[in-house]
């Protein structure tokens, strides 16, 4: 189902409608008692139940349908969450902050292909990666080419000033002061909620179960009891063991006694829209990961364009601003997620994005909300948080790409492996 990078498929880059495809996704009805509750049905509480289950584990998956088309911030209710992944398209390559994220992301992209081929459902796009940086990275972020190096990446090295790689990608733009490196397939996108819908496909086909719900509270019951879990909807259940992968949402909603150490960061898209003649033609564009030398604005990151269910084809770019902010309450974020975002985001984001494509005349811009949660570390916490409560959470900023493998190590945590 994957290609090769440069080898353009316009079948492979369109989204598949979410009424036919992927919104028809059926939930199944609540067992009362279940060995795993999984809370969260994200990138990794989706993974997680996955491994459970074709464990041999009777594990139920609780959350909102992330593909669900009516499911938005709009219609968010008191209880109500919202993933910081509901988007079109995450960046992936094996290249990443240290030697250990890089181990866990290359586990996950070795199985892409075997998920999409077990599941029907194409979710990953290698169209490789396009890294550009000042030699030496810059005050805030190590030099992430010299770390394709470090970590044993193939890719192929263009030194400042050298832009032969505009002869295969005309379209970009960087500064000459910057070096370029591309790491080839795998690298390249996945579609999250496609990749979501491959892991429940598979859950469900292995008889775990997926309840379209909140949980708001998880109640331990005794030692060695187990858990009574609560949802919006009036469900009680009871379940030997919890995995609590609620992303942004993990110290929210009555699902944790003791809240754990994590930092929530607003952050926002931009989507610039392009022509369906420059979305053919920029199919097969790598995604982008860049320095700048801005002040306002670090480490953007970028996809090409993608299609999105309104119909729009969008190139994402998102990036640390210095507008970003740390909410710490459950209002807060809701009302972050509910809120069209200030034009004063469009303002820093739409110049960086032409200056990008300086040739491509965009139809129109538009910004998108998500939050990114962190952890002291810069590591997603994978841990017994109480007996027989395993939290799954914290991406920091990077474990989409990776999030099959740091189900996996959910799911054997909760094996006691």
């Amino acid at each position: 189902m994957s290609h090769a990078a440069g080898a353009a498929d316009p079948t492979k880059y369109s989204c598949p409608s979410y009424s036919t495809s992927i919104g028809t996704m059926p939930t199944t009805p609540a067992h009362d008692t279940t060995e795993v509750i999984v809370v969260g049905r994200g990138m990794f509480g989706a993974a997680a139940a996955r491994h459970l289950a074709q464990g041999g584990v009777d594990v139920t998956a609780i959350g909102p349908n992330a593909y669900d088309p009516d499911h938005s911030p709009a219609t968010l209710n008191e209880h109500d969450v919202f993933s910081s992944h509901n988007d079109e398209a995450r960046l992936t390559r094996r290249q990443d902050r240290d030697e250990a994220w890089a181990e866990i992301t290359a586990r996950a992209l070795r199985d892409y292909r075997a998920l999409e081929d077990a599941s029907g459902i194409d979710f990953h796009h290698d169209v490789g990666c396009l890294i550009a940086s000042r030699p030496g990275g810059d005050s805030r972020n190590h030099d992430p080419i010299a770390q394709l190096r470090e970590q044993g990446i193939s890719h192929e090295y263009f030194g400042p000033g050298d832009r032969t790689w505009a002869e295969r990608w005309p379209r970009l733009d960087f500064p000459a002061t910057h070096a370029t490196a591309f790491e080839p397939s795998p690298a390249g996108y996945i579609r999250p909620k496609h990749l979501i819908a491959a892991q429940e496909t598979l859950t469900r086909r292995s008889g775990g179960t997926l309840l379209n719900d909140i949980v708001t509270g998880v109640r331990p019951l005794g030692a060695g009891a187990g858990f009574e879990i609560v949802t919006a909807t009036g469900h009680h259940l009871r379940s030997s063991k919890v995995v609590l992968a609620a992303g942004a949402f993990t110290n929210f909603n009555h699902l944790i006694a003791t809240p754990v150490n994590l930092e929530l960061k607003t952050e926002v898209l931009v989507l610039g829209e392009v022509t369906p003649a420059n979305a053919d033609e920029l199919a097969s564009y790598p995604t982008v990961k860049y320095l700048t030398d801005s002040d306002v604005l670090d480490a953007i990151y970028m996809t090409p364009p993608v299609q999105y269910p309104d119909g729009r084809s969008c190139i994402k770019m998102g990036a640390n601003i210095c507008l970003d902010t740390n909410p710490t309450d459950l209002d807060t974020v809701q009302r972050w997620f509910r809120t069209a975002t200030d034009d004063s985001y469009l303002e820093l984001l739409q110049p960086a994005l032409q200056a990008l494509w300086p040739d491509i005349g965009f139809t129109s811009f538009r910004t998108r909300p998500c939050i990114v949660t962190y952890t002291p570390d810069r590591f997603p916490l994978i841990a017994e948080a109480q007996p027989g409560l395993v939290v799954a959470t914290a991406g920091n900023g990077g474990g989409a790409k990776g999030s099959d493998a740091w189900g996996a190590m959910a799911a054997e945590l909760v094996l006691g492996n």
